[in-house]
Formats: structure tokens, C-alpha cells, sequence
């Protein structure tokens, strides 16, 4: 019975991950905020673009995470969240208007991408 919490793990990281998709579709407001896009200078229209791409991108991610089966499905999906967290680091690293804002979303980016990796331990069930 000790290790259930450590099977379900990679599904948690795949529920947050889905969730954080759905909360980036319906409140684009989120990731302008934290990115630091919500300036008057910026185009709303922008903003939710980007927002509606990622938050699809996470939800369908997510879902896949909880819903693969154990081994290698299990294993590719948290392979592909590990990536697109890689690259969410290194794009908004780079290109975000403002140091502080390209360092606070590289961090949770790759602080994901490290709970992702990590969670693969536990891919084989």
C-alpha cells in the first residue's frame, strides 16, 4: 500500500497539467500577467493566442498523461510534457519583454519539466 501515492504520481502531474490548460483557455489573463504582456501596449488579441495555444496544448497533454497506460505510452507522454516545458523555458527565456519575466517563466517551466521528468520513475507502474 506504500507505494499507490508514488504510482499515482505521473497521474497528478497529468490532472495539474490539464487543469493548468483549461485555466489558461478560460483566463488568458493569467499567462499575460505573469509573462508580463498585459502592458496597454500589447494586443489582447495576441495575449489570448497564446494562451488558447498553450492552454490546448496542456489540456491535451495532461489528459494524456492520466489517461496512458503504463510503460512506454506512459513514458512518451511524460517525454513530450518534459519538451514542451524545455521549450516554453528557453522561447519566453528569450523572448519575454523583461528580465523578471523571462526568469520567473523559464523557472516554473523548467520546474515542471523537472516534476514531469521526475514522474517518469514511476511510468512502468
Amino acid at each position: 500500500m506504500q507505494d499507490r501515492p508514488v504510482i499515482w504520481f505521473p497521474r497528478i502531474v497529468g490532472i495539474l497539467t490539464a487543469l493548468y490548460g483549461l485555466s489558461a483557455i478560460a483566463r488568458p489573463d493569467v499567462i499575460a500577467r505573469h509573462g508580463e504582456l498585459d502592458s496597454p501596449d500589447q494586443r489582447r488579441s495576441a495575449v489570448a493566442l497564446l494562451s488558447a495555444i498553450i492552454g490546448v496544448r496542456d489540456l491535451v497533454s495532461g489528459v494524456a498523461i492520466v489517461v496512458a497506460p503504463c510503460g512506454g505510452v506512459l513514458l512518451a507522454a511524460l517525454t513530450a510534457r518534459v519538451a514542451f516545458d524545455g521549450g516554453d523555458a528557453v522561447v519566453f527565456g528569450r523572448l519575454l519583454p523583461t528580465p523578471r519575466a523571462r526568469r520567473k517563466i523559464a523557472g516554473v517551466a523548467l520546474g515542471w519539466g523537472g516534476i514531469s521528468a521526475l514522474s517518469m520513475i514511476w511510468a512502468g507502474c
